[in-house]
């Protein structure tokens, strides 16, 4: 008969072996940036930072854009990130659907540039101004590429307040008003994510006429999902309370 000690080992093994095998045990972050871009006439100064979350577990990709522009004018508004998904798998991911939106703030500011800042509950918020994730061109096999962008005018993402030295076409401006403030939280389902799929060639745009800006990748890491976590847990429990246990005298 298995002692006790056996039984728990060989869980431990089981739950330890099931986290070794799981094809979709890790979330894939990276964070890419744009700094000091010249951008509009090439007198004004775009930053911004994107950051990634691809999980091949849920199917989903989450984007979150933080303008870091401070001249507050028209050129430095983000209106669009394109990006590529490289797949570890056989076959590229595609059919982008369900966009959503958290964590949205619709920003108005005013002439004189007092600010308005106001929760939104999601994309019908913006009403025709409308955000999308869609198939862009396509590049090797295991590549596909993708474009999240505004309709716009309206609903661009504007950069951190204060506001007091926004200028005419962004303080006051009836057509360009109201913008996305810093910073908004995309998020959409792709068919075919596997796991270790990666993005590449970021490129953002900014400004009404949208100048495009390649971003560098500052930051990319590896982190369990929440089951893994889980399973790792019971793993190291099982055999923590096997090593505690007395042996029979």
């Amino acid at each position: 008969m298995l002692s006790f000690r056996s039984i728990l080992i060989s869980a431990s093994l089981v739950a330890l072996g099931g986290v070794a095998t799981s094809a979709v045990s890790a979330d894939i972050i990276q964070t890419f940036a744009v700094a000091n871009a010249n951008v509009g006439d090439g007198t004004n100064l775009a930053d911004a930072t994107i950051a990634f979350d691809v999980s091949a577990a849920n199917n989903t990709v989450v984007v979150t854009i933080s303008n870091a522009s401070v001249m507050h004018a028209a050129n430095e508004l983000l209106r669009s990130v394109s990006f590529d998904v490289q797949t570890s798998g056989g076959t590229a991911p595609s059919s982008p659907s369900g966009l959503a939106l958290s964590d949205g703030q619709s920003v108005t500011v005013a002439s004189g540039g007092a600010a308005t800042t106001t929760s939104l509950s999601g994309l019908s918020a913006l009403g025709g101004n409308e955000w999308t994730i869609s198939p862009s061109t396509t590049g090797p096999s295991n590549t596909s590429t993708f474009l999240l962008s505004s309709s716009g005018p309206k609903y661009l993402v504007i950069g951190p307040s204060p506001y007091i030295d926004a200028n005419s076409s962004v303080a006051g401006n009836p057509s360009h008003s109201v913008f996305l403030g810093n910073s908004p939280v995309f998020t959409f389902h792709l068919q075919n994510l596997a796991a270790a799929d990666s993005i590449n060639h970021v490129v953002v745009g900014f400004g009404t006429g949208c100048d495009v800006v390649s971003a560098n990748l500052l930051t990319s890491t590896t982190v369990p999902e929440a089951s893994t976590l889980a399973l790792l847990a019971v793993g190291s429990s099982l055999l923590l309370v096997s090593r505690r246990r007395p042996r029979p005298a």
